[in-house]
């Protein structure tokens, strides 16, 4: 039986984060390569699943795990679907001063963690991110539409990319407790349903002072259901993202309005010349006229990021 509800963690743990909605493959999944990790010497590991579903069905998933000696597992129903709500819900009821965060469709390489701390400790970071290659969850291939659902970042290992705090996200990441996740609900749950909850602690974390490193072999792999593997999908996510790079300077303290203006700047910009090139290449070219059009969704989400436009990608929406 994987359910320990108050298992004693020391000090100087690790917590692994793992939010997850109806999707017991994937979980077992991710799971499986958060419970086999390896260079962790006798350092303990904690795994803190929030279940989001109505039904407790990631509460079987557990059960039907094999055990694996010095890893514990936690289990929290949170059945009201959220996504901040339960990345808040992880972090309070994680024990180690580490906490790394992991999609449930999302599989860590063996050394994730390991690589994630060693970064942690040549640099003195206060946060760490790791490359997201994409492949997809099902038959064929992924093509084009990789870049999407990646994160690749062209710089050495241990570097400093506290300046591209805008475009970094929770999954694959691990973050110094308490210099950066000391509050009581550090993920705001007004965003419970449209997600971006992660870039607005990114961005509160790089106005407070704190930096960031990149750990290169803290590579995972994010597993694409055939059903987002379409434009429609993609341009509903990449105007999501730009409706995240303006608001969320609105949502710091004190708001920021001149950012916000610049980031509508430029999706005005991004808007009218993605939009130009997509038509132009419509007649000859429909990959490259996609690519641009997606490219216009997100100028023109820089440019309505107000709340009665935000598409609902999670809780009731679940479709991210």
């Amino acid at each position: 039986m994987w359910l320990i509800m108050e298992p004693w963690v020391p000090m100087d743990a690790v917590t692994i984060v793992i939010p997850t909605l109806d999707r017991p493959a994937p979980l077992r999944r991710a799971l499986l390569s958060a419970l086999t990790q390896q260079g962790l010497d006798d350092r303990q590991l904690e795994i803190v699943v929030v279940d989001n579903s109505r039904d407790g069905s990631a509460r079987r998933t557990i059960d039907d795990l094999p055990e694996a000696p010095g890893r514990l597992i936690r289990y929290l129903s949170l059945p009201v679907p959220g996504v901040a709500s339960a990345r808040n819900a992880g972090v309070a009821a994680a024990g180690g001063r580490w906490i790394a965060f992991l999609d449930d469709d999302q599989e860590a390489s063996p050394l994730w963690i390991a690589s994630h701390l060693a970064v942690l400790r040549a640099t003195g970071a206060d946060a760490v991110f790791g490359p997201v290659e994409a492949l997809p969850d099902g038959p064929g291939e992924i093509g084009g539409f990789a870049p999407y659902f990646s994160r690749t970042i062209d710089r050495p290992d241990a570097a400093d990319v506290t300046d591209l705090g805008a475009y970094l996200g929770t999954n694959n990441s691990m973050f110094e407790r308490a210099r950066c996740l000391d509050e009581a609900a550090p993920f705001d749950p007004t965003l419970d349903q449209t997600g971006g909850e992660d870039s607005l602690l990114i961005r509160r974390l790089v106005l407070s002072g704190r930096r960031f490193a990149f750990a290169a072999s803290a590579h995972v792999i994010e597993w694409v259901p055939p059903r987002r593997l379409n434009w429609a999908y993609v341009r509903k996510r990449k105007f999501l993202s730009g409706q995240i790079r303006s608001f969320v300077n609105l949502k710091v303290s004190p708001a920021r309005w001149g950012d916000t203006l610049i980031w509508m700047a430029v999706g005005a910009a991004q808007f009218a010349l993605a939009g130009v090139a997509a038509a132009a290449f419509a007649p000859f070219d429909r990959e490259r006229s996609s690519r641009a059009l997606a490219s216009a969704y997100g100028g023109l989400g820089k440019l309505l990021w107000m709340p009665r436009f935000r598409p609902a990608l999670y809780g009731s929406g679940h479709v991210s």
